[in-house]
């Protein structure tokens, strides 16, 4: 099917005409895989379950197919690394892409999102593009996100994202560990949250990935952390713009993370390369996505964010669109 664009309540978004059901889960804590002999935090919600027998991923490559993908140079699109092109004026309407979301109207198209716990607002206090953007405040652990299947089912089950987010605040001291999640996928077939998500380990928080399929026979409650570059990776930092782009390609079994343009190979996932229990990691059929942020773990903390310019296409999109 085609894409065309739409201008509906003042919402610039475009949309690729498609149709979906849900199939949420919920979760619990996950384990962090650099614990010790594979020690669950003490704050780990009851029952999720260890990420034993693990083939989880090294740090130092995503391997041919996470550097071959031809999906990186379709298009002719800008992929470019250079952050002084990021920004400015909303880039939807020209975008080109199967959905793309600027919150410029002010208000959640309710035929498009959904929001689920403390329900977050829009306003222009920070914003990457245009004048405004998904703002989310929550005291204390619990979710806040808004969520759409307007872009599913998704050709060959497969999509890329890309998101501008900023981190106001993030789990600190006096919590030790703390596991965190900005976006997930869901469907159906198997069960569990595909997560783009964070770890807050040893005083620093690192990006990660990883599911909650804690079924018998799934890949279990894992979360695979940052460890590029070079098993130096940075902190994710607060107080700026982050672009954040992503692909779950369920007809190959795949992840792919990029931060700022660059790709993050250690959190590369397939089929046999992942951090969960030792059998095949598999995608569901997507049926639903969700932006925003929930935290696991008991707490009593602010945890505040704003999210611009969410946007999906069946290609990559990269961060100058």
């Amino acid at each position: 099917m085609r894409a065309f664009a739409i201008l509906a309540g003042g919402v610039a978004f475009c949309v690729l005409a498609c149709s979906g059901s849900s199939n949420d889960t919920s979760s619990g804590g996950e384990l962090p895989l650099d614990l010790p002999d594979g020690q669950a935090p003490p704050d780990r919600d009851a029952g999720s379950t260890s990420g034993g027998g693990s083939s989880g991923s090294s740090g130092s490559s995503g391997g041919t197919d996470a550097a071959t993908d031809a999906g990186d140079a379709s298009a002719g699109r800008d992929l470019s690394s250079n952050r002084a092109a990021f920004f400015g004026a909303s880039r939807c309407a020209a975008a080109g892409v199967e959905f793309c979301e600027d919150f410029e109207s002010g208000t959640l198209n309710p035929m498009t999102w959904s929001k689920v716990g403390t329900a977050p607002v829009i306003d222009g206090v920070q914003h990457a593009r245009g004048a405004k953007a998904l703002h989310i405040v929550v005291n204390g652990n619990g979710p806040s996100y808004i969520r759409e299947t307007k872009t599913f089912p998704a050709t060959n089950n497969a999509y890329w994202g890309r998101m501008f987010v900023w981190f106001e605040t993030l789990p600190a001291a006096p919590m030790t560990y703390a596991h965190w999640t900005f976006a997930a996928a869901t469907g159906t077939n198997v069960a569990g949250e595909i997560r783009l998500s964070g770890q807050l380990q040893n005083g620093k928080n690192l990006f990660g990935v990883g599911t909650d399929n804690q079924t018998a026979t799934g890949t279990g409650d894992w979360t695979n952390s940052d460890k590029d570059p070079a098993n130096a990776p940075a902190a994710v930092p607060t107080k700026q713009w982050l672009c954040i782009e992503w692909a779950h390609k369920g007809d190959t079994n795949e992840t792919r993370f990029f931060w700022d343009a660059v790709e993050h190979p250690s959190l590369y996932t397939s089929s046999t390369k992942h951090g969960g229990n030792a059998m095949p990691y598999l995608l569901p059929q997507f049926t639903a996505l969700w932006v925003g942020w929930q935290e696991y773990q008991t707490s009593t903390q602010k945890f505040e964010m704003w999210i611009d310019e969410i946007a999906i296409d069946h290609q990559r999109i990269g961060c100058v669109l």
